[in-house]
């Protein structure tokens, strides 16, 4: 039966669904009503009406219709009146997800209710059908940590154990995560101050390690060799070989990690992965009683030397979709962890000609081995404990692949001039038609014929590889749909640093030298950046400068360009914008499709500047999959691999820096295992004891690309900059505790700070409020000045989930100064201006009226 709503023509995944949109939905449920109403009264043919217009009736789902294959036999799913478990895991305050949460909507199974109010949006509630009983739970179990210390209480041993005390913990942990040699810490640890005073258990580096090694370990990490044998003959005649090795960890017991930190999940939002279609789609597919855990895969090569050595990892990294995106987008959460490195090898025994297919072949082979427990999980399930205190069958499926274009031509087995997603020829990637998706089925067997010397017409005409893919038996897994928007190197660096800058700098009057005036021309403003140099003479860009310009770069084409150069950045610019979007709707997805066809619309004016010859560039033909990813896993900042290349410091740099340079990839596994060990013991000792607060990790800074460059007008660091609160319930406003200029005299005000007018506003002020003053204010008097404040503004969920603050400035000119360091460079005013509204807006006014 259809079930399209026939009013505003979207389509329910159900019929179940239909009666519920038509139920919260209130321009729909106002049309059916008043057709309803027009049936009643006659005024219409009653044999039409009811054919066209009666509601579809919820059909029962027969037992019949649901594959019990998989399902528990030995396990029932617990009904949501038995006992709560009297376990209490630790949990945040009110987290998205929280357990507590959890447990009152399955106590009172709550409804969606409509309460018609004024300029309602069109969002709605659509909750799954309960016959497959998602996320059932089969009985109660015990955390890690509550395990942990029972056993530790059995044996009469404090919560330090195996340390003597907090203090010598804290030192322990301060020592594994300062970045120390083991040379160093054997020097800090035979100073007289410290063998003396605080006496730790351990007096050299190899007996503090093993104190390390005794704490609560997470997966155990395993190494898998591959022989690679070549094509070419060494001076004996016999064929070259090299050994390589994989080093990687269960992705079963990674997630059984992580779904500590997941906690169960409820209510359908559109914005996390849980609110897309896919999730629903994969759900309907599996047994009842079980739990869908998405599976997110990420992959990044990267460089661990600078200047010289040419050492490389390439880490893969493992979440799932059942923590919210917030989560997963910290470092400091430790909800991505990292699943192995999959081995970087030159490959010198192949012909060169041999080498790229062969190091295609040996990605594959390295990802099958190292995700083969997931085939299994995500056919039969998994029982994993979970944060609420309950036993559920997971189901672990392949959802989304994170990684930058190449790779992800890489894991879709297709050349670097082709889409990963859809069979759009190279030579059409401008053109805006869509394209018919890949189909995995049919991919491969065309890959199994060419392996056969078939030679199928489509693995040319479709662009593919000869590899055997890893992803070909796993259940569920469309690795085509899964590659989600990439936006750092996609939209950032891609359509916009790469290709849109160059374009309108091309297409501006005056070329780069106009662009560098007009950058150096930008007011000066707290949230913007201020390129005193221009753009022209840097070679190198990273993705938090792109996003710099683009707040700015409409106002540098304005007035020097053509009009459709203008409205094409603009286009551009739009998109990129509606791609951050944390949470869309279908208005936003509307919005965010115009932008991409305004852009297409007014690109050919590049053509007709002879700029362009074509547009048939890869990652500007992506972008017309945003829509659809969104639509099926949630919105794009969830997938942005910015995350990945921020966990390359910690999980790559860092531990390759500590290791002596030689089969550095064991020593980073052991580095990593033992920061994470010091990370869950503290997080253990957290729970554990009342009030204690594990210390914070003070690690070796690894300079980035994303750092700001020297030509940055970064504020310098005012005495007032430390006193501000730092206080989780943030107030209306933000100031210093104390002023930085406790005395300014009005002779100074009026000069130094640019108020001309103050002493006469003040009168006003105070006559305004009623005030009298004990002293009239004179030119003699003196008041404290503040060189800032800040405000905060209210949270806007569409665009960013934290809070935003404004900052206010009122910093007086410094003139150039010599000093025992240096000449101090002299710096000009910044005072930003102030819109106050004194008066209530009066309906139909414009918005400035009342604003002082």
């Amino acid at each position: 039966m259809d079930s399209t709503c026939k009013y505003c023509r979207l389509k329910c995944p159900t019929v179940q669904g239909l009666r519920s949109h038509l139920s919260q939905s209130k321009q729909c449920r106002q049309k059916h009503f008043e057709e309803y109403e027009a049936e009643s009264s006659g005024d219409s043919d009653s044999d039409t009406m009811a054919s066209a217009h009666e509601l579809p009736q919820r059909r029962a789902i027969a037992p019949d219709d649901v594959d019990m294959d998989g399902l528990c036999q030995d396990l029932e799913p617990l009904s949501e009146d038995d006992d709560e478990p009297t376990i209490n895991p630790p949990i945040p305050e009110n987290p998205p997800n929280s357990a507590s949460t959890a447990n009152n909507n399955a106590r009172k199974r709550p409804r969606a209710t409509v309460e018609d109010v004024e300029d309602e949006d069109e969002r709605w509630v659509q909750p799954f059908p309960e016959e497959f009983k998602a996320g059932a739970r089969y009985g109660h179990c015990k955390t890690s940590f509550q395990k942990l210390r029972e056993a530790q209480e059995e044996k009469g041993h404090a919560p330090w154990e195996p340390f003597d005390s907090k203090d010598i913990w804290e030192l322990g942990h301060w020592l594994m995560t300062s970045g120390l040699s083991g040379k160093k810490i054997d020097a800090y640890l035979q100073l007289k101050t410290v063998r003396e005073g605080s006496k730790p258990s351990f007096h050299n580096n190899r007996k503090f390690l093993q104190y390390i090694d005794a704490l609560p370990d997470g997966p155990q990490w395993d190494c898998y060799p591959f022989e690679i044998v070549g094509d070419e003959l060494d001076m004996d005649g016999k064929r070259k070989t090299e050994i390589v090795e994989m080093w990687c960890r269960d992705p079963v017991e990674c997630v059984r990690e992580l779904s500590f930190k997941a906690g169960q999940y409820s209510n359908r939002e559109f914005h996390e992965m849980w609110t897309g279609v896919w999730w629903w789609e994969i759900q309907l597919l599996l047994p009842v009683g079980s739990t869908l855990v998405p599976i997110i895969i990420a992959s990044d090569k990267t460089q661990l030397t600078k200047l010289s050595g040419d050492q490389q990892a390439w880490p893969v990294y493992i979440t799932i979709g059942n923590i919210d995106k917030e989560t997963r987008r910290r470092p400091s959460a430790r909800a991505t962890v990292l699943l192995g490195y999959i081995p970087v090898a030159k490959l010198e025994m192949f012909d060169k000609k041999k080498r790229s297919v062969v190091g295609y072949q040996l990605f594959h082979d390295c990802m099958r081995v190292m995700l083969a427990s997931l085939k299994k999980a995500g056919e039969e399930g998994v029982m994993m404990d979970c944060a609420d205190g309950f036993v559920r069958r997971m189901y672990l499926i392949i959802a989304a692949y994170i990684a930058d274009y190449p790779e992800q031509c890489l894991v879709c087995c297709c050349g670097e001039n082709s889409c990963p997603g859809c069979l759009c020829l190279p030579k059409c990637r401008g053109h805006t038609s869509p394209a018919p998706w890949r189909c995995p089925e049919e991919v491969l067997r065309v890959l199994t014929e060419q392996s056969n010397r078939e030679y199928p017409t489509e693995f040319v005409d479709w662009n593919l590889r000869p590899i055997n893919p890893f992803w070909s038996d796993f259940p569920h897994c469309n690795i085509f749909r899964s590659m989600t928007p990439d936006l750092l190197h996609e939209l950032h660096n891609g359509v916009f640093g790469d290709h849109l800058v160059n374009w309108c700098t091309q297409a501006m009057l005056g070329g780069e030298a106009e662009v560098d005036r007009r950058f150096r021309a930008m007011t000066f403003h707290p949230s913007l950046r201020h390129f005193k140099k221009g753009i022209s003479l840097t070679t190198q860009w990273t993705g938090r400068e792109h996003k710099n310009m683009e707040k700015v770069f409409l106002g540098v084409l304005a007035g020097a360009t053509d009009s459709r150069v203008q409205l094409a950045a603009r286009g551009a610019l739009d998109f990129i914008y509606y791609a951050h979007f944390e949470t869309h709707c279908d208005e936003s997805l509307t919005e965010l499709d115009n932008a991409w066809k305004a852009f297409h619309d007014n690109k050919d004016v590049f053509i007709d500047l002879d700029i362009r010859k074509h547009f048939n560039i890869s990652k500007l033909h992506k972008l017309k999959h945003y829509v659809d990813s969104i639509r099926s896993r949630g919105t794009a900042d969830g997938f942005n691999s910015e995350g990945t290349e921020r966990l390359h410091i910690d999980l790559a740099k860092v531990g390759y820096n500590a290791s002596n340079r030689r089969e550095y990839t064991r020593q980073m596994t052991l580095w990593l295992r033992r920061q994470e060990r010091v990370h869950k013991f503290g997080s253990y000792l957290q729970w554990a004891v009342p009030g204690y607060t594990a210390p914070s990790a003070s690690g070796p800074v690894v300079e980035e690309e994303a750092d700001l460059p020297d030509d940055s007008d970064s504020d310098d660091s005012d005495d007032d900059a430390e006193d501000e609160d730092d206080d989780s319930e943030r107030p209306t406003f933000t100031i210093a505790k104390k002023p930085p200029f406790p005395a300014a005299t009005v002779a100074s005000i009026v000069s130094e700070f640019a108020a001309p007018a103050f002493i006469t506003n003040l009168e006003r002020f105070l006559e305004s409020k009623s005030i009298v003053p004990l002293l009239q204010p004179s030119n003699n008097s003196t008041f404290p000045v503040y060189k800032r404040f800040s405000l905060s503004l209210p949270t806007i969920h569409e665009s960013r989930s934290s809070d935003t603050r404004d900052t206010v400035r009122a910093v007086k000119a410094q003139p150039q100064q010599m000093t025992p360091k240096g000449v101090k460079r002299a710096k000009a005013g910044q005072f930003d201006t102030v819109l106050v509204r004194t008066n209530p807006q009066q309906a139909g006014a414009s918005p400035i009226d009342g604003v002082f």
